[in-house]
């Protein structure tokens, strides 16, 4: 291979992997994905509410600063290399109703479009460059509206374990997929742990009054995952107590053989005298 051509597939690697924009990210923010329909729940007063359901969750953060510019978001694989998160659905809906009226929202409503639009409750729409995502090597750069809102978007996730990268910081909810619990310690994980714990409609809540942490951590187990575990840790104490059993008939077995054979004879409690040599 010429070697001007190997130089420049060097180049282009070393770029996939900065954090230049590059075509490498360009599937974790495709215009189909962003354009997707979702309902997000932009009433709530927690600074991030986070809802898992089976193949993906949902995020609304609250951006309270208006001249905040950017969010990057991102994930790691397995060996905890950064990536870009792949987001769907992206929305912003505004705080501020002296600018706009209470529901306008900003997002992408046709996957062909060049950029998102602005959305008015009234159904009234316009295009605009206000709110733009552009993916790095290792970065999803949501570009923010010049305005306090709440961002919102949906975003992959696989397993019953959640790692977040929190773009914000403050009170954070987050409800597990139905049937689903992370009360026993041996079975799920909090980090940090959970300041407190509610069950609404039949999910659980999750909630901590501050979070101030480069990740978030969250691993829970299915409700038949506890009975699955309780009935094997019963099956074990069966076993541990048949076992025991076991042994003790064996200890008194041996010991009866050993009277019999005259190996285990108390002969101060008789009052005869030892043989000789074991007095």
């Amino acid at each position: 291979m010429d070697r001007r051509l190997l130089a420049a597939v060097a180049v282009a690697v070393l770029l996939g992997l900065s954090g230049c924009a590059t075509p490498f990210g360009d599937d974790a923010a495709s215009p189909e994905d962003l354009s997707a329909d979702a309902d997000y729940d932009f009433d709530t007063d927690r600074d991030a509410s986070i809802t898992v359901n089976k193949n993906n969750y949902t995020a609304v953060y609250t951006v309270s600063d208006p001249d905040r510019e950017t969010v990057e978001l991102y994930t790691t694989d397995s060996l905890t290399v950064e990536q870009p998160l792949a987001v769907q659905a992206l929305q912003f809906r505004y705080a501020d109703a002296s600018r706009y009226p209470n529901g306008t929202v900003l997002r992408y409503v046709d996957a062909n479009a060049s950029g998102a639009t602005r959305v008015y409750p009234n159904g009234t729409t316009e295009p605009t460059d206000a709110l733009t995502v552009e993916t790095t090597g290792d970065r999803t750069v949501v570009g923010l509206p010049d305005a306090a809102g709440k961002l919102a978007f949906t975003a992959p996730k696989d397993g019953k374990e959640l790692a977040i990268r929190p773009p914000v910081n403050g009170s954070f909810e987050l409800v597990l997929p139905p049937d689903t619990d992370a009360a026993l310690p041996l079975l799920s994980q909090t980090r940090p742990s959970n300041d407190d714990r509610r069950v609404v409609d039949g999910r659980v809540h999750l909630l901590w009054e501050e979070v101030d942490t480069s990740v978030l951590v969250v691993r829970w187990y299915l409700n038949r995952d506890l009975l699955l575990f309780g009935g094997v840790a019963a099956l074990g104490i069966v076993v541990g107590l048949a076992g025991a059993g076991y042994y003790y008939l064996q200890l008194r077995r041996a010991r009866r053989r050993r009277q019999a054979e005259g190996l285990d004879v108390d002969y101060e409690d008789d009052g005869r005298d030892p043989p000789p040599g074991m007095g």
